[in-house]
């Protein structure tokens, strides 16, 4: 078996060389028959999350059957160097990827292995998620109530996170991201559930694994929710652009792998293209996410009554921040870059 792990990393000199350890404490590296290579993308970095992985990753390099490089990219962008790692650094003949971000802390040795079993265990996911658990590091009233909220989001056992994953070579092989994708694991569930587009979805193509979490910390000021939901907004705003120009493209026999590298390659900014095409048909933040926390079912359990307020609260919030996102759609689509939010919350 070969297991190919990624790392996809832009300016996280504070938090790389803990994550590496980390992730050396994974059981899967004791593994002397199971071929395991590691490659850390750091993409756009203006820090030195590229000399501090590649110190810290030498230091490992002792586990058996194991080899590992990072790869530093002039362009930032997560969606880039996914396509990167995944098309062009990676092994040929590896028979399993495993995603993860520069800023997590595993709570278990064995978080990779359980990964990799639950797709062994079960040929019909292609994707297998973990639990990520946000890790608070801020008290009081106002910290309480951002928590609260966040606690009112959708979630399930075929939510993605992009922040840890493992899945099968040739199900991701068979999908290229647009460059400047923003939502970019919701795409990758789009795509995978639907079979790029050819039928209805299929949930049961990703299942998350038992009993497998990690931890991260979140956006815990106002701004900082605020950026980041009105960026999650806009971004599967975006997602969804993109999904009916892939309707179309099956309608025509495009490809849409093959398309979306084309485009990649040849014209890189396209996606502003489709973008300021679906502001200016009137397109904007789809309502089922606006009002996605009063769709969730579990929110109306009785025992849950009790935060009506608080969800009706969130809500609001976020038809706040779908107003303010339709904007930024009008803004990128007139060439305006984002910052990333890490830089602005």
């Amino acid at each position: 078996m070969k297991i190919s792990i990624g790392i996809l990393a832009y300016n996280e000199e504070r938090f790389i060389e803990s994550t590496v350890a980390s992730l050396m404490r994974q059981t899967v590296f004791a593994d002397a028959e199971t071929e395991k290579e590691i490659i850390l993308v750091a993409n756009g970095c203006i820090d030195r999350t590229a000399a501090v992985a590649d110190a810290a990753l030498k230091a490992a390099l002792g586990a058996p059957n194991l080899r590992a490089e990072v790869l530093e990219l002039a362009e930032p962008g997560k969606a880039n160097a996914w396509n990167v790692f995944i098309h062009e650094a990676s092994a040929k003949d590896t028979d399993y990827f495993v995603l993860l971000d520069a800023d997590i802390e595993f709570e278990r040795d064995d978080a990779l292995s359980r990964l990799i079993q639950h797709l062994e265990e079960k040929p019909e996911i292609e994707i297998a998620p973990d639990q990520p658990v946000k890790k608070f590091g801020s008290k009081g009233f106002f910290a309480v109530l951002i928590r609260a909220m966040q606690k009112t989001g959708s979630d399930g056992d075929t939510a993605l996170s992009g922040q840890l994953y493992a899945a099968r070579a040739n199900t991701l092989r068979s999908i290229v991201l647009p460059r400047g994708l923003v939502v970019e694991d919701g795409f990758l569930r789009a795509m995978t559930l639907t079979g790029s587009f050819t039928h209805p979805e299929e949930r049961a193509r990703i299942c998350r694994a038992p009993a497998v979490r990690h931890f991260y910390a979140p956006y815990e000021s106002l701004s900082g929710v605020y950026r980041y939901e009105r960026r999650q907004a806009a971004g599967t705003a975006i997602n969804r652009l993109v999904y009916r120009e892939i309707q179309r493209w099956r309608k025509d026999g495009l490809d849409p792998a093959a398309e979306i590298a084309r485009r990649n390659e040849q014209d890189p900014g396209w996606l502003e293209g489709v973008i300021a095409k679906g502001v200016a048909e009137g397109d904007a933040i789809p309502r089922n996410y606006v009002f996605r926390r009063l769709r969730r079912r579990d929110n109306w359990s009785l025992k849950r009554l009790h935060k009506l307020p608080l969800i009706a609260a969130a809500t609001l919030f976020d038809l706040v921040v779908a107003i303010d996102a339709t904007k930024e759609l009008r803004n990128r689509s007139a060439g305006v870059r984002w910052d990333t939010i890490r830089e602005t919350a």
